[in-house]
């Protein structure tokens, strides 16, 4: 059982003292006290239940599961030796793998970068080459090896599992909403002067139609149109307006005080960010590494 593997430093004394058939002589190959070398042989005597050698007029000798056991250790203790020496020496196992990784421009920059130093203490040996051409996912042109993207889990060529849902707010700065007051309920953020995102799937309306505006009204509002979060972040802080923006986004805004909630009510939609990999290649040694360690990120903001 695994719970009962000897420690490799007990294996070595038992494997020194088999070769020498003496404690002070196995203590000195090892750099080890006698009393060490005892120690742990008698360790392992006890794990195993079984005696491994004779002791007779100050002479050790190998009982007979001793000597079997003995022959087995020393081609493992070899065996390790030999891969541990590979690995350092052989450049081709020095080689960081490169980990291709997809996801959306403004998500990679204010949750994504900001970790990844995290990443790469722990897994040296893996490179990230991090791209936004997200599209390529949609396309199915296999162009990266990861994904995280926003959307309805509706990738048909992944296995896309669940990372994080969001939650929206209505922000603006404090320099803007002197003189008016934060109002109360979702519709009424279109009394502001208000800051479209344009994209197709635009978090603006989403946040509208939630409140009970229809298509044509949400078209009525005026206001200026950005495409990325990250140009509406801007927009709204150089005072032109309110927009709608993901908490992961403006929550340390708000904590600075250079952002401040327009309205007192937030939306979390249906949607959420997913992690998306080719299920052929799921056990893949960087994407195994990659997700773990997303993993343990997806409730931060």
């Amino acid at each position: 059982m695994r719970g009962k593997l000897p420690s490799i430093i007990s294996l070595q004394c038992f494997d020194a003292v088999a070769h020498h058939l003496n404690m002070t002589y196995a203590g000195e190959a090892l750099h080890l006290t006698q009393s060490a070398v005892s120690r742990q042989v008698k360790n392992l005597e006890s794990l195993i239940g079984r005696k491994l050698f004779y002791r007779q007029d100050n002479q050790l000798i190998l009982t007979p599961v001793g000597e079997q056991y003995a022959e087995e250790v020393h081609k493992i203790l070899t065996s390790l030796n030999a891969v541990t020496q590979k690995i350092s020496s052989n450049t081709e196992f020095k080689q960081a793998v490169k980990l291709k990784v997809v996801t959306e421009p403004t998500f990679a920059i204010a949750w994504l970068m900001p970790k990844l130093n995290e990443f790469y203490i722990n897994y040296p040996d893996i490179e990230i080459d991090l791209g936004t051409d997200y599209e390529s996912v949609t396309r199915n042109t296999r162009r990266c090896d990861f994904a995280i993207l926003w959307g309805d889990a509706d990738w048909p060529h992944y296995i896309a599992e669940p990372l994080r849902k969001e939650t929206y707010l209505a922000v603006c700065t404090p320099r803007y909403l002197r003189g008016r007051k934060a109002v109360k309920t979702m519709r009424e953020v279109a009394n502001f002067d208000f800051i479209h995102q344009s994209s197709a799937r635009s978090t603006t309306d989403q946040w509208f139609l939630k409140a009970g505006l229809t298509e044509k009204e949400i078209s009525m509002i005026g206001g200026q149109h950005f495409d990325y979060f990250i140009y509406l972040l801007q927009a709204v802080k150089n005072n032109i307006g309110v927009s709608i923006l993901p908490e992961y986004l403006v929550k340390e805004d708000i904590i600075n005080g250079d952002l401040i909630l327009a309205c007192e009510q937030s939306f979390s939609p249906d949607q959420r960010f997913y992690i998306l990999y080719d299920e052929e290649r799921q056990e893949d040694y960087a994407i195994r590494q990659f997700r773990k360690w997303l993993m343990t990120h997806k409730d931060d903001m």
